[in-house]
């Protein structure tokens, strides 16, 4: 009888090191996993990224430019992700970039980059502009005062071409070249002969597409008299 319980026993022991040793070689466990979370990504590393390779049509600050503004959109790694490695038709034709340019890292890192800025403004309200008085029939004209030939002209502050060449580097070349010879954007050699620097001042400040707007940030006052004063010198 001794020896019948002891035959048991060992079988019982026997039994659980072998489920034991089942489970450890990689058995189901119906114990649940851990979800994974989600990469977040390093809001700095991706402006640093996306100015190498993404603000060329995109804009500084993600303001739009080529590529329309994508700056305050919430991304998903994923969505971002598919759109870098497989690229975008149409307007812009963005071109998709393999992970030896881009890495996956870098993708996360772009997208907390734009999640962090300010989403485009809606169009700020005109003020109404008060109409003039017009003089009822019965109401005599105002007499026309003559303008006196002494009148002040109105004259626009020179900048500086040696400063304006150091912007221009900084925040035009990409698109107009390094010498302003042309690429993304149009050959700026001559530009005094179609615009003076009232003009090109006025353009810097309030551009038509897809040209982006950089007056006042990152572009002070100063900043487009001396970027004009430069390209007026080409």
């Amino acid at each position: 009888m001794n020896i019948t319980r002891g035959i048991l026993a060992l079988s019982l022991l026997v039994a659980g090191l072998l489920a034991s040793a089942r489970t450890s070689d990689g058995a189901p466990d119906t114990a649940p996993l851990p979800a994974a979370s989600p990469r977040v990504g390093d809001a700095r590393a991706g402006k640093a990224t996306f100015d190498a390779y993404c603000s060329v049509c995109h804009g500084v600050g993600a303001k739009g430019f080529i590529g329309p503004n994508i700056g305050g959109v919430d991304w998903t790694t994923a969505g971002l992700h598919a759109i870098v490695r497989g690229g975008v038709g149409g307007y812009g034709s963005m071109p998709a970039f393999n992970a030896d340019a881009v890495t996956d890292a870098n993708i996360a890192d772009i997208a907390a980059y734009l999640a962090a800025l300010p989403g485009a403004a809606p169009p700020a309200a005109s003020a109404p502009t008060p109409s003039a008085t017009t003089p009822s029939a019965t109401t005599p004209p105002a007499p026309v005062t003559a303008v006196a030939a002494s009148s002040p002209s109105v004259t626009v502050a020179s900048g500086d071409p040696i400063r304006g060449r150091q912007l221009y580097t900084a925040n035009c070349a990409a698109c107009h070249g390094a010498s302003g010879q042309g690429g993304v954007g149009p050959n700026l050699h001559g530009e005094k002969a179609r615009k003076d620097t009232a003009a090109a001042i006025a353009w810097i400040k309030h551009p038509k597409l897809p040209m982006p707007t950089l007056y006042p940030d990152p572009l002070s006052e100063k900043d487009v008299d001396d970027v004009a004063a430069f390209v007026e010198s080409l």
